[in-house]
């Protein structure tokens, strides 16, 4: 428990670096990084890596496809007065994110009839669930709409449900919630879990409006962002146990050990990778 609450705050304290940091393709490239690693623990611990190609291409479409769709929702935001050539160039990087998924289907498609092995589209299948919540994450970082505090809620919302279900689970757990999948689980900590995320969202949301320019318009809806956690809460869990089914199947406790007591890229960011888009839909239509 030490070295988890030691690697916590220094992960925190490095979140935090990051997502202050003045230049804000430094986050990009961090997510993007991340999703890499991420595809790469998924991969890896099922095996996939014994195709380099496949491993290869598939860390490059996650890396580019994070940096696409931020690139793509701020262009697309702004009115740029350019040259022809340019303003080819612009309408091309706007459509990245549509055309490096096609690409990288059509590169499976390619493995999969030179290779003839089902593992490919374990491969792609994987791959996706990875690249799809980090792109979420970095369009809802460079957008003029959100920005950071919108960057952060999915993982409020996710972090919180699990430390919460956590803690509620070790003093007051009894039943169990899915004892072949994550025998720790409980129905106690579950929804211990779902209050303390609803309740710490919505305290966030009152933090970020206090942290605001007194003389900006823009506010949090608070209410918003509570009725968010009720719902995103009880799907992270769904994509913590979606994790806990990959791992179990592949004998493994953790998918990394890039952070001591907590694991990997995918160990941290199951949950958040799988309400993120959920996030970012929900914003666009209700935010």
């Amino acid at each position: 428990m030490k070295t988890r609450i030691i690697s916590g705050l220094v992960g925190t304290v490095v979140l935090f670096a990051v997502l202050l940091c003045p230049w804000t393709w430094v986050l990009t490239l961090v997510l993007a990084a991340a999703a890499a690693v991420a595809v790469y623990e998924l991969l890896h611990n099922t095996g996939i890596v014994k195709s380099k190609l496949l491993l290869w291409g598939s860390m490059a479409f996650a890396a580019l496809e994070v940096w696409a769709g931020n690139r793509a929702v701020e262009l697309a935001n702004h009115n740029y007065m350019l040259n022809p050539p340019l303003a080819v160039l612009l309408s091309v990087i706007k459509a990245l994110p549509l055309l490096l998924p096609l690409a990288y289907t059509l590169f499976t498609l390619l493995l999969f009839v030179v290779f003839r092995k089902s593992f490919v589209w374990k491969g792609f299948g994987l791959t996706l669930y990875a690249t799809v919540g980090f792109t979420a994450l970095a369009a809802l970082w460079d957008s003029p709409i959100f920005g950071v505090e919108y960057v952060l809620l999915p993982l409020v919302i996710a972090w919180m449900s699990d430390t919460g279900a956590y803690f509620t689970g070790v003093f007051f757990g009894k039943h169990k919630m899915a004892p072949v999948i994550s025998p720790k689980k409980t129905w106690e900590g579950f929804f211990g879990g779902w209050v303390i995320s609803v309740a710490s969202t919505a305290l966030y949301g009152v933090i970020c409006n206090a942290l605001r320019n007194p003389i900006s318009s823009f506010r949090i809806d608070i209410v918003l962002f509570a009725v968010m956690a009720a719902v995103l809460a009880p799907l992270s869990v769904v994509g913590d146990l979606l994790a806990s089914i990959i791992k179990r199947r592949c004998g493994i406790k953790d998918y990394g050990n890039l952070m001591p007591g907590h694991g990997g890229v995918m160990d941290r960011f199951d949950s958040v990778v799988f309400i993120a888009p959920l996030t970012y839909i929900a914003l666009w239509l209700f935010g």
